[in-house]
């Protein structure tokens, strides 16, 4: 589960950069450090929760790995917008790093994959409706006639499809985690 939750950090982060990048002149000021304080904070305290889970006892080393990376990330997702909007996303990318860290670092080991997919599910979300808000921004900014369509309709859509992906993977973790601690039980059975 912590590899595919690693997956959809990098996968949604080079998408966001394909997608945001060439639009930046259509993001205003406001827009811009909205999008970087939810993006710096969502991916963040998914980060610091991988590194906390995958570095349980080592609270210090997952802290500082998280704030490392998850600053990375800020830096990444705040380009185009210009230094306020950095700023933003590295303060809270430090407490979202933190903060995922300490989750990971108290969790015990049958709730990580339930609490992987729940932060999955929140980072998912966030990303997605950061996306809609600035696709809808920039349609005001060149005044694009919108279609009637309904936009919930692929928000929901770009939302459901990678929750239901990363719950099925969460579910395929769960169902292998019983059968090994059972293996363990019978092993200290028989000593």
């Amino acid at each position: 589960m912590i590899l595919i939750s690693s997956a959809l950090l990098v996968a949604y982060l080079t998408f966001y950069m394909f997608v945001v990048y060439p639009k930046k002149q259509y993001i205003t000021k406001m827009m811009s450090k909205m999008t970087s304080m939810v993006l710096g904070m969502s991916s963040s305290t998914l980060i610091g929760l991988i590194l906390g889970i995958l570095l349980q006892g080592n609270f210090a080393k997952s802290t500082i790995l998280a704030i490392i990376i998850s600053f990375v990330f800020a830096l990444l997702i705040t380009r185009p917008f210009g230094h306020m909007a950095s700023i933003e996303a590295l303060c809270s990318s430090l407490m979202g790093g933190m903060m995922g860290a300490m989750l990971g670092e108290m969790l015990p080991s049958q709730d990580s994959h339930l609490m992987l997919f729940f932060i999955d599910t929140i980072y998912i979300v966030s990303m997605a409706y950061m996306l809609m808000l600035i696709k809808k921004e920039e349609i005001e900014q060149i005044k694009i006639p919108q279609k009637k369509s309904s936009p919930s309709f692929s928000f929901i859509l770009s939302i459901l499809i990678p929750v239901l992906i990363v719950g099925i993977f969460n579910f395929m973790a769960q169902e292998k985690q019983p059968i090994q601690n059972d293996e363990v039980n019978h092993e200290h059975m028989h000593h």
